[in-house]
């Protein structure tokens, strides 16, 4: 069974009438379940930064806990934080988490499709796309015909590639990925903050214009694999697929396109905290871009989150010299 396969499977094994109080108001249903659900300032808006995110859930106490920001976003945390909570008690899900290369990574992909799902039934998304194929423009159109969030439309509109690619996201004023929803496992995919590669179309479109053609993605190292290409502009964004087919019928001629090269795993000079000094060679962490050290095993997230220390007040993870006789200065 595929992540979307257990999303959906979760999913169904809800009430009707909850499934549509969720997507209403995610705050109030989950309060009328009985969870209890906190406002914490002190939670930081950027998702894993140090160790910390914008909500969190605590199973034994059925706790949801969250950073307040615009409507559209925080809806997507408290669904994001409840389908945890779901998984806690799904055998089914546990075990196909347990054979999964990165567990922990793919259970937060699953909670992020839990909780789109949620906001954006099957149902709203056929409504969009119809028989498809996916285009960019489906993307603005969610947007603008829901309450949910630019990311939350980007991870429900993957739900309806269907080959692998990525649904998409870019800052237009900074060129770098917002969000990327993978669909299947491309060989070479943008991760979130990655800059786009200077000679791609998306660093040339402009507000208004469709573009649909051949094209690529690349990785900061280099290694560079075709997709075809679909993409439109805001004057803030860039939305975006990449398919490995040819969706929307780009090219009249099909060549047979040589498997990509074996990837080159990049090499960097570090001094880890842990004393060791010397060059590793390895695919850096998606999220901090740092190469994972080959004695403690850590990168620079792992080593922030290390300094962490959860508060017995208010149980948010904070700074370990900010914790004194196990309360932090929020708490004291």
């Amino acid at each position: 069974m595929t992540r979307k396969e257990h999303a959906a499977r979760i999913i169904q094994a809800l009430p009707l009438q909850l499934r549509e109080s969720l997507r209403r108001a995610p705050l109030s249903a989950m309060t009328s379940e009985g969870l209890t659900v906190r406002a914490v300032a002190s939670l930081t808006s950027q998702r894993g930064a140090g160790g910390m995110c914008d909500g969190m859930s605590i199973r034994e106490h059925n706790t949801v806990l969250y950073a307040r920001t615009d409507s559209r976003r925080e809806n997507f945390t408290l669904l994001h934080e409840y389908a945890h909570l779901l998984l806690a008690k799904d055998t089914d899900a546990a075990i196909w988490l347990a054979d999964q290369e990165e567990p922990m990574l793919e259970r937060e992909r699953l909670c992020d499709d839990i909780a789109a799902a949620l906001l954006i039934p099957d149902e709203v998304l056929n409504g969009i796309v119809g028989t498809g194929p996916v285009t960019a423009q489906h993307l603005v159109d969610l947007f603008q015909a829901t309450e949910a969030s630019q990311v939350v439309c980007t991870i429900a509109l993957a739900r309806r590639l269907t080959c692998t690619g990525a649904i998409i996201l870019t800052d237009r004023q900074t060129n770098t990925v917002v969000h990327a929803a993978l669909v299947d496992e491309p060989s070479v995919y943008p991760t979130k903050n990655q800059a786009v590669p200077t000679d791609h179309p998306l660093t040339k479109i402009v507000p208004g214009q469709h573009i649909c053609r051949e094209s690529y993605w690349a990785t900061p190292w280099g290694t560079r694999s075709p997709y075809y290409l679909d993409a439109t502009a805001t004057e803030k964004r860039t939305y975006s697929v990449l398919a490995e087919l040819d969706l929307w019928d780009v090219s009249n001629l099909h060549l047979n396109v040589p498997e990509p090269a074996a990837l080159h795993r990049p090499s960097a000079s570090i001094q880890c905290p842990c004393g060791y000094k010397g060059i590793v060679t390895g695919f850096p962490c998606a999220d901090c871009g740092k190469q994972f050290c080959p004695r403690c095993q850590r990168c620079d997230c792992d080593r922030r989150a290390a300094l962490a220390v959860r508060c017995q007040g208010c149980t948010v993870s904070m700074p370990r010299h900010d914790i004194v006789d196990g309360r932090c200065s929020n708490c004291r």
